[in-house]
């Protein structure tokens, strides 16, 4: 990378380091520092939950995987889709008529108090390990390929992440990674039309007719029934995962009402059908021009997660290859932000204030929250800088498997609690017990002797047979027993308590109840004003900063690639600026015709 690579990047992390301090206004209370008083725009939660999804990982084992087995991929995304389609019709709306400010809180409402600490704690460990894991994936990568020292990138993502949180809360983190998907939309945009462009690339055909055989013939890789027990498993894995209590709720209790949030979902729903095939062609065209990265990037222990970055370094001019790098940061920070800003809620609301001090003032709580995502964050950063002993698996894998292991036990009751309701109330936490238990058995007995005998198989499994197998047996035992279980304890509902069928009647019959939207939001027009106004404003401030680099030694054609990049920024500032001042003048007449009328 050049020197004015490094300083996007620098400028960058500068810039999202602020946001933290912009929004610290916004919050006067806890609902605000934790969800954003419920009153975010729709559009810009949905941007949110998208780039959720969207991490660094993308960028990185997930362009390894495209560039691997191409079509296949799309697996995953299909899968996705299919999932955010359920929760469209199903559960988004009730998430936000659970009417909480945290996801444990209508985990408590839904099973009871026991639960509501157990679901407290046990992901607050989960999700340091998560934390760790995300840090340390873009950080491996960006040593590996640009010769970046991993401990600094660790400590000083780690550093931007916290303190954007601290400051801003959730609407820094929200914000932030509305901004932050326009970083990567338009670097993803002009990746693909240069990948296209290039001559040995000859267009979306030429690409077609060039990449390896086994991206549209899966089999050459791996054997039909494989495939087909991944998919599913996936499906179930990503459909427990976007409905359950903890991770849906988690975002959609940022918007208005529930139809809001059926919006917001809608903007995932996109994202994933125009951004994630838009993003596989960079992928794809490096498998064309690169065959073989293992000679290009010998350093990393699986060559092949230099996918995206060995073919922005052939394409890219100086300047937007450092843009790159801030794509890259920006898919993280989304994600470890979001993430800390959601426990840092669930230990205030679920645990300070119903066991420390249940009289915490709204200021308290804020500051409590606060003291947390600055020890939080530095557990994440300590995690991270020990995952450099971790060498044999790929970065798909660990992801898919952490959360396979972790994340579907934990996910699962509360997905199965938000449409069945004959269950007793120790339900929740047990189904978890039961998964976990599981996950270890598999993780244990799923060796690759065990893995290569049960099939009897002629020919061996080849390694992303094992890999895929592995994922999928343990993601499928777990949903099944904690199925199992789930239904089974089904049998003691009629001994529960009556205080707590009384309080599950409840629960169901407010998630079906609409929020009235005029009630909770009464100024809901200055609020979405002074949103759009802040938002455009940044917009602005960024995309004239990427416009600088215009002034950067490149040849013409490079110097309007920039120009599109930070034009387009720009163009979206300016536009919310516009309904910012539109909503400004419309406030000021209703005003006037108020008091002419008083």
């Amino acid at each position: 990378m050049s020197t004015y690579d490094y300083i996007v990047i620098a400028v960058y992390l500068a810039f999202m380091f602020s946001l933290g301090p912009i929004y610290k206004s916004f919050s006067k209370t806890a609902s605000d520092f934790f969800r954003g008083g419920g009153g975010m725009l729709w559009w810009v939660v949905g941007c949110s939950a998208f780039m959720t999804t969207f991490s660094a990982w993308s960028f990185t084992g997930g362009a390894a995987k495209a560039y691997e087995t191409g079509t296949f991929f799309l697996i995953l995304f299909i899968c996705n889709i299919f999932a955010l389609i359920i929760c469209y019709f199903f559960t988004a709306d009730k998430f936000r008529q659970m009417r909480v400010v945290t996801a444990v809180e209508g985990i408590r409402k839904r099973y009871g108090k026991a639960s509501e600490q157990v679901y407290t704690w046990l992901p607050l460990v989960f999700q340091a390990l998560f934390g760790g894991i995300m840090l340390y994936t873009v950080s491996v990568f960006m040593s590996g390929v640009f010769s970046m020292d991993m401990e600094q990138i660790i400590i000083v993502l780690g550093i931007v992440t916290i303190a954007m949180t601290l400051f801003g809360g959730a609407w820094a983190a929200t914000a932030g990674d509305f901004v932050q998907m326009l970083v990567v939309l338009s670097i993803t945009l002009i990746m693909a039309a240069l990948t296209l462009s290039h001559e040995e690339i000859g267009g979306f055909s030429g690409l077609i007719e060039r990449i390896p055989s086994q991206h549209f013939d899966w089999t050459e890789f791996s054997r039909p029934w494989i495939i087909v027990f991944f998919a599913v498993t996936l499906m179930i894995n990503q459909a427990t995962m976007m409905n359950s209590m903890l991770t849906g709720a988690a975002r959609y209790v940022f918007v208005k009402d529930g139809r809001d949030a059926r919006k917001a979902v809608l903007i995932s729903i996109a994202g994933f059908l125009i951004l994630a095939p838009i993003w596989m062609i960079p992928a794809l065209g490096s498998a064309v021009l690169f065959p073989d990265l293992s000679g290009m990037y010998p350093q990393l222990n699986n060559p092949n997660e230099a996918a995206y970055v060995a073919i922005a370094t052939e394409l890219l001019p100086q300047g937007l290859l450092g843009l790159l790098v801030c794509g890259i940061f920006a898919a993280s920070l989304t994600s470890m932000n979001s993430l800390l800003n959601v426990y840092s809620g669930t230990f205030v609301r679920n645990f300070y204030i119903q066991v420390v001090n249940k009289q915490a003032s709204e200021s308290n709580q804020i500051l409590v929250g606060r003291v947390f995502i600055l020890v939080y964050g530095a557990i994440w950063i300590l995690i991270a800088l020990q995952f450099s002993s971790v060498k044999e698996l790929e970065l798909f894998d660990l992801i898919l498997l952490a959360t396979a292991s972790i994340g579907l036990p934990t996910a699962l009751p509360l997905t199965f609690g938000m449409f069945i309701k004959r269950t007793p109330e120790w339900t929740g936490w047990s189904t978890m017990v039961v998964g976990f238990i599981v996950s270890v058995i598999a993780k244990i007995s799923l060796t690759e002797e065990f893995r290569q005998s049960i099939w009897g198989q002629e020919t061996p499994l080849n390694g992303r047979e094992l890999g895929d197998l592995s994922i999928a047996i343990t993601t499928g035992s777990i949903f099944l027993a904690c199925s199992l279980w789930y239904f089974f304890t089904m049998l003691f509902y009629k001994s529960a308590p009556a205080a707590y069928r009384e309080r599950v009647e409840a629960f169901f019959e407010e998630t079906r109840r609409p929020v009235d939207r005029a009630s909770e939001h009464q100024d809901e027009a200055e609020n979405d004003r002074r949103q759009h106004l802040v938002l455009g404003n940044l917009c602005f401030a960024y995309g004239s900063l990427t416009l600088l680099l215009l002034a950067v030694p490149n040849k013409m054609f490079d110097r309007l690639l920039i120009l599109i990049c930070g034009g387009l920024v720009v163009a979206v500032g300016l536009i919310l600026r516009m309904v910012a001042a539109r909503a400004k003048k419309a406030i000021a007449i209703k005003e006037e015709a108020i008091r002419k009328a008083s």
